[in-house]
């Protein structure tokens, strides 16, 4: 987490919608949070599976090669 201070003039057009622009984002936080922590496990594993994340492998082998491979050691 990082703070920053900034010196905004709220009489211009653009500092007024700076101000409200980050004032909307600690309200999106708290409609955002819940529906992350109400995803059990498996339901994050189904979702994996329904949007392709997953892969398949015959053999641990084949496993290791291809983790091998994606991280360049090969």
């Amino acid at each position: 987490m990082s703070s920053y201070i900034l010196e905004v003039n709220e009489r211009k057009v653009s500092g007024k919608h700076l101000i409200a622009y980050l004032k909307s984002l600690s309200s999106l936080e708290v409609y955002l949070k819940p529906q992350i922590e109400e995803m059990s496990g498996l339901d994050e594993a189904i979702e994996d599976i329904k949007m392709g994340r997953v892969t398949k492998h015959k053999n641990f082998e084949e496993y290791q090669k291809a983790v091998y491979q994606e991280l360049g050691y090969v």
